[in-house]
């Protein structure tokens, strides 16, 4: 069915192509960086975006993004400009939005492409607007429209971050990869403490934030990818015994019951923050002195500001999707079928079972650990 897609695609897009192709430039004065969806994607594009500042630190470089991830880009010092949209224009039937922001793009005249979105209709989209170099990545035949492809490894134990650092790295980047960019001011960090944590949090005890929901973003709704509540709550409970834990539960939108049934079920005073943005998610994580996560957003979150994680991957291949970085510890499920998906719209499963195979214990073990090393690095 894809491939019958984007034989269909690139025949029409072939036609508007020739009417529409600008010249391109020796050296891109103007970037347009394209990642429309997904926050921990999204994160892990920011070190090619700053790989591509590197490579031209005198360039315009813009962001193309969905307004559901965008406030992950806010204070990015790579980025010039975000021009963000309604998510559902690609997701939610309102397709009929796009010639708007073609248009939008256009008039802007970009001269180079970085998408890092392997679908044959966004790259059409940067296409139809004009843009004449239009570096990304071809699964099954998408990328009919851009003028560079480069090979796409999904559901490979391949990191996806450093897939899409070959776009940089074919416009000439050679150095290491550079670290996530996450910027959290210290006023949005004092605002978030003042809102939710002043009076709950007391000197010397550790906050630990559980993230028991996510595996939603506007494309899809993976529920699979989430741990047991009651699980959570075990956690919650025992770490705020053995270590005079005060512990905050965090989530976004739709896991507000999964929260509060996390918090109800630990039986201990848990700080519950309700209705949080995106922003202060953020700024509460970088207060935290341990995040244990479902594999989602909060997961790249504490990646990118260096707070020690545990991530619980089920359906996802932590080969694929964990960061690499040293505050980061993956565990993953001793289900035989797991992993089954990374980074495409999930297949569906009979048998979401997975997840409650990882064991109370084990992220236990991994949080006291982590914890262990935190204080050891403190009293250092």
């Amino acid at each position: 069915m894809r491939r019958k897609a984007a034989v269909l695609l690139s025949g029409l897009g072939r036609i508007a192509l020739r009417c529409l192709a600008g010249k391109p430039r020796p050296r891109p004065g103007r970037i347009l960086v394209v990642k429309t969806h997904a926050i921990g994607d999204l994160l892990m594009v920011t070190p090619s975006i700053r790989a591509l500042r590197t490579l031209y630190p005198d360039a315009h470089i813009a962001v193309l993004v969905g307004r559901w991830s965008a406030p992950v880009l806010e204070n990015n010092p790579d980025i010039d400009e975000v021009i963000d949209f309604p998510d559902e224009m690609l997701f939610g039937g309102r397709v009929y939005q796009l010639p708007r922001l073609i248009f939008e793009i256009r008039a802007r005249q970009f001269d180079l492409a970085a998408v890092f979105q392997p679908s044959g209709a966004v790259q059409l989209l940067v296409a139809l607007a004009g843009v004449p170099q239009r570096i990304g990545f071809d699964l099954d035949g998408s990328g009919f429209s851009l003028t560079r492809r480069l090979a796409w490894s999904p559901n490979s134990e391949r990191f996806i971050g450093d897939n899409y650092m070959d776009i940089p790295r074919s416009l000439g980047f050679s150095a290491q990869m550079p670290e996530s960019v996450l910027v959290v001011l210290e006023t949005e960090r004092r605002a978030a403490f003042e809102k939710y944590l002043a009076g709950r949090v007391e000197k010397g005890r550790p906050l630990i934030a559980l993230c028991p929901g996510g595996g939603r973003n506007p494309r899809d709704v993976v529920s699979a990818k989430v741990w047991p509540h009651n699980h959570f709550a075990a956690v919650a409970r025992t770490l705020a015994s053995e270590y005079s834990a005060k512990v905050m539960v965090l989530g976004g939108p739709g896991d507000e019951q999964t929260c509060e049934a996390v918090c109800r079920n630990a039986a201990v005073d848990c700080i519950l923050p309700r209705r949080t943005t995106l922003r202060e998610l953020a700024a509460l994580i970088s207060l935290s002195a341990l995040v244990i996560t479902n594999d989602s957003a909060p997961v790249h979150i504490a990646a990118a500001l260096g707070v020690p994680c545990i991530g619980l991957y089920g359906p996802s291949n932590p080969k694929a999707v964990a960061p690499r970085v040293p505050t980061h510890r993956t565990i993953k499920s001793t289900a035989p079928c797991s992993p089954c998906y990374s980074n495409q719209k999930f297949p569906g499963c009979r048998k979401p079972n997975c997840m409650a195979k990882i064991t109370v214990e084990s992220v236990l073990e991994a949080a006291r650990n982590l914890l262990l090393n935190s204080a050891a690095n403190n009293d250092a």
